[in-house]
């Protein structure tokens, strides 16, 4: 008998074959419907087909009625991670196994198509594929030897700039690599380019480097970043961001769980990501749960899903269904145990017609809502010491007001002293005034790529906006309520209804908290001089409004940025990653001892802090810190752009802008803990304040 057998899962071809490896049928192995059409000719006769359905660009659906036009008589078998009892037009008469599935189903199935034909002799297996990584079937060993011929055998310990450490799989182009990147000392994921692919489509090699660039042009917190692709000691490769975790598959296969708090997580982080891609018009492959990933610190990745025009293939419905079921897989017992969070589950597993959600922007909107009850805000505890140190600043204050005489002994002088020195420290001190304002004359500037352009004249504020700035207005709408609303944008959403940041006021008050007393939140270094964080562009209009001032425009901010003469970094055009508080020391997950190694800051630093970061005209931080909204919407993404680099981006310059030309739209409602702003007014500010 002569078997075919498809999936686009190298993971489940091995575990086939690892299956199929005594059987005395003829089997071909094939990653793709158009491989497998090839392959059947080949065979010239195909008695069964076994198919994964959601395959890309052709579907096991179609590649079966295609191959039933040659070979009439042949059977059958699906084999699907999704539901498909809505498609029993198109598998009647065939049998459907849901993955995973145990090896004796699959061998079953084989049996009774078996039993119904004449007996054929039969060649032996054809040599099973070989990839180091773990299998969705069942009780299946998770590696087969690989032959001494194998092409991966040629990759050399150095390819470039880059030094191969491992092989972690293998993707639709070729095998893929654990890398690093010598020059920045950092770990990547490295897709090869086989001579097996270059062999049997004579412009792959466009297609793959195309596809890099395809993939590379996405920008999002969610989605795996490509960083380059290129051509070195005769090989053909693209690097990625290198994320060490596992797929949901994979943790399925390991037995892996997940909590209500990290499956929400999940379902937003990829959610966001997808309709990222679709308010783009991005073109993507389908999402499966072996492309969405958990690294070791619990931190949701979807892998970059971007391919060539005419190539991509979405369906919601299909895609929401994947995710839901394969989050809803790794909870205890198959439920989550906020009811709310497994009625969203269950709804995404069902058609719109049955009471599901009918776009991507509709199933976000039910996450957000979620987010507070299920995740909580994580309170960032202060210390026995802490605590006690404040009541003594609290007792202390009250002494004060009882010692009005000047009959008082010299230890309660003391008291007094040691009080205020408490209390300015710890409640107050650590604020500095940074309300100066830098003017810009008015004239002529190079703008981006040398184009000319003219701003000004305006004052720009020569700090980023701090914690203790913008707490100072949220404290005055809170005194003043009727003042709801009147600094808000006309086009502010009418679901936003606050400007405390996320609308999470148990978050903000821990972080405020931290900051007014200068200790660190979360291990991350935080007094009231640090940039406003975690607000979006609403929220930085409102502030701007209240201030008497308003963002800036994109090119206001750049001539302040770079001056007149189109520097690419405040101080020249030679980058000094020791002037800017940038990303070469990021620490994503800090702990007690973690120190900025590069510029001095691991994370944000207070506004004043980089003496470095000062643009020709004196504004401070424009390169780095935090990145920073501006008043300006690109009519290509719709939405508002951010400008400048920050302690989450390893390289900037000041021409780096995210949301414009038709790149990285971040929508306006979204907020970061690397993006804050600064306003511009159109007047001299007020001496006397």
């Amino acid at each position: 008998m002569k078997i075919l057998i498809v999936d686009d899962d190298v993971a489940v071809l091995q575990g086939l074959a690892g299956v199929l490896n005594d059987s005395p049928h003829e089997i071909a192995y094939c990653q793709s419907g158009e491989a497998a059409l090839e392959s059947a000719t080949a065979m010239r006769w195909v008695n069964l087909l076994i198919t994964d359905v959601v395959m890309d660009p052709m579907d096991g659906f179609s590649l079966r009625a295609k191959l039933l036009e040659s070979c009439p008589a042949m059977k059958t078998v699906f084999i699907s991670g999704y539901d498909l009892n809505d498609y029993s037009a198109y598998t009647a008469g065939c049998d459907v196994l849901a993955k995973p599935f145990e090896s004796h189903q699959l061998l079953e199935a084989i049996a009774r198509v078996e039993a119904a034909m004449p007996k054929v002799v039969a060649r032996p297996v054809a040599t099973p594929v070989a990839v180091a990584s773990p299998v969705v079937v069942k009780a299946v060993p998770l590696a087969v030897a690989r032959k001494a011929d194998d092409p991966d055998e040629a990759i050399p310990a150095k390819i470039g700039n880059y030094t191969v450490v491992r092989k972690i799989g293998r993707a639709e182009w070729g095998a893929v690599y654990q890398a690093t990147q010598t020059s920045m000392d950092r770990p990547v994921a490295m897709e090869v380019l086989s001579e097996e692919a270059l062999r049997k489509n004579i412009d792959a090699k466009a297609r793959f480097l195309a596809t890099a660039q395809a993939k590379a042009a996405v920008k999002h917190p969610s989605i795996i970043s490509v960083y380059e692709a290129g051509e070195a000691d005769g090989f053909v490769y693209y690097t990625s961001e290198y994320v060490d975790g596992l797929n949901l598959a994979e943790m399925k296969a390991q037995g892996a769980q997940l909590d209500d708090k990290l499956a929400l997580r999940i379902a937003r982080a990829v959610a966001e990501g997808v309709l990222y891609l679709q308010d783009h018009a991005i073109p993507r492959a389908p999402l499966e749960p072996r492309r969405v990933f958990l690294d070791k610190n619990q931190e949701p990745h979807l892998s970059n899903l971007a391919v060539l025009p005419g190539e991509g293939r979405e369906n919601f419905q299909a895609d929401a269904a994947a995710l839901g079921a394969g989050i809803t897989a790794l909870l205890p017992g198959g439920t989550a145990t906020d009811a709310g969070l497994q009625k969203l589950f269950t709804r995404m597993q069902l058609d719109e017609a049955a009471g599901g959600f009918p776009t991507w922007g509709a199933l976000l909107a039910v996450i957000r809502e979620l987010a507070p009850r299920v995740i909580p805000a994580d309170a960032v505890k202060i210390t026995a010491q802490e605590q006690a140190a404040i009541r003594a600043v609290e007792k202390m204050k009250r002494e004060q007001q009882r010692s009005m005489t000047l009959v008082v002994t010299g230890c309660i002088v003391g008291f007094c002293v040691v009080g205020f020195f408490l209390y300015w420290q710890y409640l107050r001190g650590n604020e500095r005034d940074l309300s100066q304002m830098v003017p810009i004359p008015a004239g002529e500037f190079i703008y981006q790529d040398g184009q000319k352009a003219t701003a000004g004249p305006f004052w720009i504020d020569k700090y980023e906006v701090t914690i203790g700035q913008y707490a100072a207005f949220l404290a005055a709408l809170e005194a003043e309520p009727t003042l709801a609303g009147q600094y808000d944008s006309p086009d502010q959403p009418k679901a936003k209804t606050n400007h405390i940041p996320e609308n999470k006021p148990q978050i903000w008050n821990t972080w405020y908290g931290r900051a007014k007393i200068g200790k660190p939140a979360q291990f991350k270094p935080i007094d009231l001089n640090c940039p406003m964080f975690n607000v979006d562009y609403w929220d930085a209009y409102a502030y701007a409004k209240w201030a008497g001032k308003r963002l800036p425009t994109e090119q206001e901010w750049e001539k302040a940025a770079r001056g007149t003469d189109g520097r690419l970094y405040p101080w020249g055009n030679k980058f000094d990653p020791k002037k800017a508080n940038l990303g070469k020391d990021c620490i994503e997950r800090p702990g007690p001892d973690s120190v900025g190694k590069v510029d001095g800051y691991f994370w944000w630093n207070p506004v004043d802090a980089m003496k470095g970061d000062v643009s020709p005209y004196g504004v401070v931080g424009m390169l780095g810190n935090v990145a920073e909204w501006t008043g300006t919407w690109d009519p290509q993404t719709k939405c508002p752009v951010i400008r400048g680099g920050s302690f989450h981006k390893e390289e900037a310059t000041l021409t780096f802008r995210t949301g414009s030309g038709g790149v990285t739209a971040v929508d306006p409602n979204q907020c970061f803990e690397f993006v804050g702003f600064r306003c511009v007014s159109d007047t001299p500010p007020d001496k006397k304040k």
